[in-house]
């Protein structure tokens, strides 16, 4: 790895640390070996206008740095929240538009050698039945192929009466809905009690 590599990465995984990256904290999202995870607090530095407080929990598939990868770019995350997110496909846009800008911009500002300081995204989604959502986000990868990508969104909102909690899961993919990621993504499950 060369020096000017080097830099962006270390840059790059101490914004994930100050972010409140806490290994030792225990995820609720069950998700498959080999996976790696992360949990930030909020509010999230690169989106502070999410004005949420909680937890997000993210699993990244062993490809998703890996451009060509099968699995690249396949992730999910769950929030969980305090606020009562009154989800709807314009909400939703709304969100992660500023999840992704803010994300993508922090990485392409930390990378000497990106040329994209500002990124601007663009989601659309739609309602297919009660708190589920289907969406796509084209934005840009800061991270691995510095082009624009996009990519699939599935979102699931519920609420968790016995922690008095709302959770939002997040799974994301460029790969079309018939892919095999899909069905591993399907399986992501969340261990919380909430009954």
């Amino acid at each position: 790895m060369s020096f000017a590599k080097t830099i962006p990465f270390i840059i790059i995984t101490s914004l994930f640390i100050h972010c409140g990256n806490d290994t030792s904290k225990k995820t609720p999202l069950l998700f498959p070996e080999h996976w790696r995870s992360e949990v930030i607090e909020f509010p999230l530095e690169f989106a502070p206008s999410l004005q949420y407080s909680g937890t997000e929990y993210i699993c990244f598939s062993p490809g998703w740095g890996k451009q060509g990868a099968p699995d690249y770019f396949s992730c999910a995350f769950l929030w969980v929240i305090d606020q009562d997110p009154k989800l709807s496909p314009k909400k939703l846009e709304t969100a992660m538009e500023t999840y992704f800008d803010g994300l993508m911009s922090t990485v392409s500002k930390s990378d000497q050698n990106s040329t994209q300081k500002n990124i601007t995204s663009k989601a659309f989604f739609e309602n297919v039945n009660e708190g589920i959502y289907v969406g796509k986000i084209l934005t840009y990868d800061a991270f691995t192929t510095k082009k624009e990508v996009s990519l699939n969104i599935i979102v699931n909102n519920s609420f968790c009466n016995a922690q008095n909690k709302h959770l939002i899961l997040f799974t994301i993919s460029p790969q079309t809905p018939d892919h095999q990621i899909w069905k591993k993504m399907k399986k992501l499950s969340i261990d919380m009690e909430c009954e």
